[in-house]
């Protein structure tokens, strides 16, 4: 006893045990601050990448317009029995001029909206030389339902004299940019799958833009777009002064109003930011 306490320092096993913890601090604090500077890392790049995101927003704002052209005023020519087979064929009388590929239609007491996705064989009439009494056929597609449903019919019968609809034209639409994956925008295979031009440069456009913020696509990282239909039900103000209508009741009076929403969504290392905004009337 009287040696041990005479003894100065720490002795081996002391000075070990004090070296294992400082390691373990070290390692755990490298640790902490390799996780901040990559999480700092990955804030900068959203950042930045959300100047590329409102650059895609005011180009998709420029192109769009909500107000669909009719062409006239279409009409189903003959019923079409949904049952009957495969029906991606639609007979149209009542058209002033021929519609463009990618047109969306809805057809009344049919479910669904269809795309066009080919004119009638031999090209397109003239415009100037169009007749509204012409019977026109087209070749449709269910565009509301998923890419992988493979019977994209019509949902039911196409009666005579039917009302067609154009929700949207191809030239302005922003339905073509649904389910663009910008982190393909230079596999060739996936461009050749997107058949609106536009679209296809601008796809490859941001995707390039995105590549350079973000970096080379890892594994679960995302950078796509989604588009749909919201409805918002809004104020009425029909005297426009500034104050919500009411009814006899004295209960606000709303209306139902109809959006394109767009969504872009960008994972980048288990991160994931999601942008939107609402298009209507071209705002």
């Amino acid at each position: 006893m009287k040696k041990f306490a005479k003894q100065k320092g720490l002795s081996i096993m002391e000075a070990v045990t004090a070296s294992g913890v400082l390691a373990i601090a070290v390692v755990v604090f490298m640790t902490l601050q390799a996780n901040q500077e990559e999480s700092f890392t990955n804030l900068r790049k959203f950042d930045r990448s959300a100047y590329t995101v409102e650059l895609m927003f005011e180009e998709m704002a420029a192109v769009y317009n909500p107000v669909a052209v009719q062409y006239g005023e279409p009409r189903v020519f003959e019923t079409k029995t949904a049952l009957a087979g495969p029906n991606t064929t639609l007979k149209v009388k009542g058209l002033k001029q021929l519609p463009d590929q990618g047109d969306v239609i809805s057809i009344e007491g049919v479910g669904g909206s269809y795309r066009i996705i080919s004119n009638p064989p031999g090209g397109s009439p003239p415009t100037h030389n169009f007749n509204a009494d012409d019977v026109v056929t087209f070749t449709i597609e269910r565009s509301d339902i998923p890419t992988s449903v493979v019977n994209k019919s019509l949902a039911s019968n196409a009666n005579e004299n039917a009302p067609i609809t154009f929700r949207s034209n191809a030239e302005g639409s922003l339905d073509p940019y649904h389910n663009i994956d910008l982190t393909k925008f230079d596999n060739t295979d996936y461009l050749t799958t997107v058949t609106n031009e536009k679209v296809k440069l601008d796809l490859q456009n941001w995707g390039n833009l995105l590549s350079k913020i973000l970096g080379p696509v890892r594994s679960g990282d995302q950078r796509m777009i989604t588009v749909e239909e919201v409805d918002y039900d809004t104020a009425v103000d029909l005297n426009n002064d500034g104050v919500q209508d009411v009814d006899s009741d004295n209960n606000p009076i709303t209306e139902k109003v109809t959006k394109k929403q767009v969504t872009i969504t960008i994972t980048q290392s288990g991160v994931t930011e999601r942008f939107r905004r609402l298009f209507l009337a071209g705002t």
